[in-house]
């Protein structure tokens, strides 16, 4: 790999990055900033091929040296493998090649304090609106339990999701109506329903503090 070697950290993860690792691509800049479900499908050398992420059903735009960060999963562990585009192959399977810019490093997760709840919710999937513009719809479900961090919710309704679909939440808190915008990580289907665990993108300022102030009050409750 193309990486400064008087840089090299105690553990190396450069091994991690296998062919068949499912995991996300992550672009942090620019009209095409997401994150795209993609995997490891071939190691040449100094160059490492990745399915080709998806855009709205399409091949993702690609151009040579667009950076983005290659994030896996490994025994409940997260890595992180900043990359570079050198070129894309679409004769066969579509596989966009890049090369390694540093070492990977393992990133700890944020833990945030889980408290369970049981709140009467909105959720809207944005990704089926992308697709389908129009036809996406509100729909009831169930929060289970909810963090600073993100939320599990149940629903009874006919809808089908997929890990990664951008997820918006209205509900109320008070007397104020609040939104959650996140993306599902975590998908079980139950018998006539289904419970999808959501990770906040991002929290607007006046949300992080009701929500803080609802999950600190639970806790304290939960001390009684």
């Amino acid at each position: 790999m193309p990486i400064n070697k008087k840089d090299l950290p105690a553990l190396d993860y450069t091994s991690k990055l296998q062919p068949g690792i499912k995991g996300e691509i992550v672009i942090d800049a620019g009209i095409y900033k997401g994150r795209y479900p993609s995997r490891v499908e071939d190691v040449r050398g100094d160059t490492v091929g990745f399915a080709h992420p998806l855009l709205k059903g399409a091949l993702l735009p690609a151009y040579r040296d667009m950076n983005f960060v290659f994030i896996l999963e490994d025994s409940g562990a997260l890595f992180e493998f900043p990359m570079s585009v050198r070129r894309v192959d679409s004769k066969t399977l579509p596989i966009m090649w890049a090369i390694l810019l540093d070492y990977p490093k393992r990133v700890q997760r944020r833990n945030f304090l889980r408290v369970s709840c049981l709140w009467d919710v909105s959720v809207f999937q944005l990704s089926s609106e992308l697709n389908t513009p129009m036809a996406g719809k509100w729909f009831d479900a169930k929060i289970i339990d909810i963090s600073l961090g993100g939320y599990r919710f149940k629903t009874m309704q006919d809808v089908k999701f997929e890990s990664g679909d951008k997820i918006l939440v209205r509900f109320t808190l008070g007397t104020k109506e609040y939104f959650l915008l996140g993306r599902a990580s975590r998908i079980i289907s139950l018998k006539n329903a289904w419970e999808v665990g959501v990770e906040l993108d991002s929290l607007a300022v006046s949300v992080e503090k009701k929500l803080f102030e609802f999950i600190r009050q639970q806790e304290m409750l939960g001390r009684e």
